[in-house]
């Protein structure tokens, strides 16, 4: 497998996470989904048990990242690439900022500051029977944004489990039904929210304009919600280029209260739908 800085960024992102020990095998059959995961980036991961592989990924485990090998091997070649790098300092915070888990589908939201380098990184893992079958990502560098208030990955990051994740995803729904129909959405969007997306700031016409931008051409592949929290798999044009797209929604009183997102241009050797 060729290391490109991406991959390499991309693995190393998770080198730190201090998601809680995974314990015995019974304990492992009860945990949630989202658990699981967390497991997974702190024992695969962060500790580089190679030897563990086989109790969370399935053989012919479905990757959708074109720099990783199909299957098992890839993730035990990748870790074993995170082994000829330094080991992450004693104590370090965990890059893992928000985790969000539906059913089978369990996303994590990254915050990576990694060789002078600060990334955004979303991934979205598929699972069966407690173990990892299919993953997706998408990787984007971040500006310098020290002594802003309001960041890429900053904000409120634990869910509200009041809220119904059916009604959040609603609201969301119904929202990009509108984005997409060229139809009037500014009902959707609160006041008073929170956008942590420096290009809807760049384009000076909030969320509801940026995303309405003829180019864009979205395509929605998955919703995923959890309490107040969605999250919407996409994809979108710009400058004759294909992008993979994630976002994150806080839903609060049926209105878009905070946003977040991390895009990826598409390799132009890869066709927009193995990435998805």
């Amino acid at each position: 497998m060729k290391i490109t800085p991406v991959l390499a960024l991309g693995a190393c992102c998770i080198l730190i996470c201090s998601a809680q020990a995974a314990k015995s095998r019974t304990y492992m059959d009860t945990i949630t989904n989202k658990q699981r995961v967390l497991s997974f980036y702190k024992q695969i991961v962060g500790q580089r048990k190679t030897e563990l592989i086989p109790e969370f990924i399935v053989e012919d485990y479905k990757q959708h990242n074109p720099t990783v090998k199909q299957g098992r091997a890839g993730i035990i070649e990748m870790i074993n690439y995170l082994k000829t790098l330094p080991p992450p300092p004693e104590g370090a915070k965990s890059p893992i900022v928000r985790s969000i888990q539906e059913g089978d589908f369990v996303v994590t939201h990254l915050d990576v500051q990694f060789m002078g380098k600060h990334m955004a990184v979303v991934d979205l893992f598929k699972l069966k029977d407690g173990m990892l079958i299919e993953h997706w990502d998408a990787i984007q560098p971040l500006p310098d944004e020290s002594g802003k208030t309001v960041t890429s990955t900053n904000g409120t990051a634990e869910i509200d489990h009041s809220a119904l994740a059916e009604n959040s995803k609603l609201v969301v729904a119904q929202f990009y039904k509108a984005i997409i129909a060229k139809q009037s959405a500014n009902q959707f969007i609160d006041t008073a929210y929170v956008e942590h997306d420096g290009s809807v700031f760049a384009s000076g016409g909030g969320l509801v304009k940026y995303l309405s931008q003829p180019e864009r051409a979205i395509k929605i592949y998955r919703l995923i919600a959890e309490g107040d929290f969605v999250v919407v798999q996409s994809q979108f044009n710009r400058t004759h280029k294909t992008f993979v797209f994630y976002e994150i929604f806080r839903v609060a009183e049926d209105k878009i209260a905070e946003h977040w997102s991390v895009e990826q241009a598409i390799p132009d050797r890869i066709q927009p739908e193995d990435m998805f």
